[in-house]
C-alpha cells in the first residue's frame, strides 16, 4: 500500500458509494483529504456543511468514530488487541458501526457494504462477549470485524449479535449497577410519557452476574444517526448549556431552534425538559443529543430519547448529590431550573400517566446497595416534586389554550 509520509491511503465509503479518498498518519493522528469523489455529496453530515473550519470536522468525524479514552477498559482493550489508540483500534473494523453507513476502504482492498456491514451480517459477538465478562485476555483472540471498535461514550458497552442487534451497557464501572437500573427505569418512565418512536426501549439484563442496560439498534439501512452538534450551530450549544445552567430553555433558545428545517425539534425540546426533569437526566448535552438522516431523501428528525444512565442519581454528579440523604435536596436544587414553562405546548402531557410510577422507582432503585430506603424515600420525594410542578405547568398550558 503507497504511503504519504508514512500516512496510509483510504476511501470514505457510503455504502458502495466513493466519498473521498484520504491519508491517514496513525502516529500523529493526522487525517488529510486527498481527493472528493463521485459522491461527495453523500460526506458525512458534520463535514458537508461545515464551511468555516473543514479540517476540524474532518478531525471530529474520524475521532468521534472510536471509543473513548476515558472509559474504564480502554487501556485493557488497546493492549489486548495490540493497538497503540482508539482511532487506530477502529480502522482495524473498516470504521463500520451501527449508527451510520460509513466505513474506511484500504486502497487495493476488494470489497462490498453488502458483504460486511452489520445491519444486515451477523458477525462474530466474541469481542463484546469479552468486554461484558471482562476476560480481556480473549480480546486476544476475537475478531475485530465488530462494531465495537465504533462505540463512544464512556461506560463499558458492547453489541451482541441476536434477532435485532442489542447493544448491552455495564455502566462508567462494573461496581456501580444504579447507572444501567436508572437508564432501564428512564425508560419505563418514558413509556407512560412519549409514544413509540420517541424514546428508546431499554430491559435490564444480567451478564455475568453484572446488571446492564440493552437496548435494539433504532436505525434502518438507509439512515444515520447525526449528534445535535453537528446540525446545530457551536453558539446554540454554547447556549443551551448556558441555559440548562440557569434558566434552562428560555424563549429565545426556544426560537432559534425552531428556525430550524427540523420537523417536531421544538416539540422535541419540550418533551426532553420536561423529561429530564422527572428522572433527572445530568449527561445531556448536543452530543447525546441526535437527529437521524434518511439517507435518501436528506430529510432529518429528531432521534428517539436515548443515553439515559445518568439518572435518578445513577450518575457521578448524582452520586456526589446523594452520598449524604441530608444533602438529597441539593438533587432537586440542581433540576429545580427546569421547571416546565406554561407557555409550552403541553398538550401531549397525560398527568394520570404516571400514576403508581413511585412504586416503580423503588423496585428498580433497590436492585441497587447505592439505594437504601431512605435515599429512595428522598428521590421520591424530588420526582413527586417535579411531577406537582409539569401538572401545574399543564394545567395552566390549558387554561392559556382555552382564552
Amino acid at each position: 500500500m503507497k504511503t504519504i509520509k508514512e500516512a496510509s491511503i483510504y476511501t470514505l465509503m457510503y455504502k458502495n458509494d466513493e466519498v473521498f479518498t484520504f491519508s491517514i498518519n496513525f502516529k500523529n493522528r493526522h487525517i488529510k483529504i486527498i481527493e472528493k469523489l463521485a459522491h461527495y455529496d453523500k460526506a458525512p453530515y458534520g463535514i458537508l456543511n461545515n464551511k468555516k473550519d473543514p479540517q476540524y470536522a474532518l478531525m471530529k468525524f474520524f475521532n468521534g468514530r472510536s471509543i473513548s479514552a476515558s472509559r474504564a477498559d480502554y487501556e485493557k482493550i488497546l493492549k489486548a488487541t495490540n493497538t497503540h489508540d482508539s482511532l487506530e483500534l477502529s480502522f482495524k473494523g473498516h470504521g463500520l458501526s451501527l449508527s451510520n453507513h460509513y466505513w474506511y476502504k484500504k486502497e487495493g482492498e476488494n470489497l462490498r457494504y453488502e458483504d460486511i456491514n452489520f445491519f444486515t451480517n451477523k458477525w462474530n459477538d466474541s469481542f463484546a462477549r469479552a468486554v461484558l465478562n471482562q476476560d480481556y485476555e480473549a480480546l486476544k483472540h476475537c475478531s475485530l470485524n465488530v462494531p465495537d471498535l465504533t462505540i463512544t461514550g464512556w461506560a463499558v458497552k458492547g453489541w451482541l449479535c441476536e434477532d435485532v442487534p442489542t447493544l448491552y451497557k455495564i455502566g462508567i464501572d462494573y461496581e456501580h449497577p444504579e447507572e444501567c437500573i436508572g437508564e432501564v427505569l428512564a425508560s419505563r418512565l418514558a413509556s407512560r410519557l412519549f409514544k413509540e418512536g420517541e424514546y428508546v426501549k431499554y430491559r435490564l439484563e444480567k451478564i455475568n452476574g453484572k446488571y446492564a442496560s440493552a437496548s435494539p439498534v433504532m436505525l434502518g439501512i438507509d439512515e444515520e444517526l447525526i449528534s445535535l452538534s453537528n446540525v446545530l450551530p457551536y453558539q446554540l450549544y454554547t447556549d443551551y448549556l448556558s441555559k440548562t445552567a440557569n434558566e434552562k430553555f428560555s424563549k429565545e433558545f426556544f426560537e432559534k431552534v425552531a428556525a430550524f428545517p427540523i420537523p417536531g425539534i421544538k416539540d422535541f425540546f419540550v418533551k426532553l425538559a420536561c423529561f429530564r426533569t422527572l428522572c433527572f437526566l445530568s449527561d445531556i448535552h448536543f452530543e447525546n443529543i441526535s437527529v437521524i438522516r434518511n439517507m435518501n431523501t436528506g430529510t432529518l428528525r429528531p432521534a428517539p430519547i436515548y443515553d439515559l444512565a445518568g439518572t435518578f442519581g445513577g450518575s457521578r454528579t448524582g452520586r456526589n448529590l446523594l452520598s449524604n440523604p441530608n444533602k438529597a435536596t441539593l438533587l432537586m436544587v440542581y433540576f429545580i431550573y427546569g421547571t416546565p414553562d406554561p407557555e409550552w405546548d403541553l398538550s401531549w402531557y397525560n398527568p394520570n400517566s404516571l400514576d403508581g410510577f413511585e412504586k416503580e422507582i423503588r423496585e428498580y432503585l433497590s436492585l441497587s446497595s447505592f439505594y437504601d430506603q431512605i435515599l429512595i424515600d428522598a428521590i421520591i420525594n424530588v420526582f413527586e416534586h417535579q411531577k406537582a410542578s409539569l401538572d401545574e405547568a399543564a394545567l395552566k398550558h390549558k387554561e392559556l389554550a382555552n382564552k
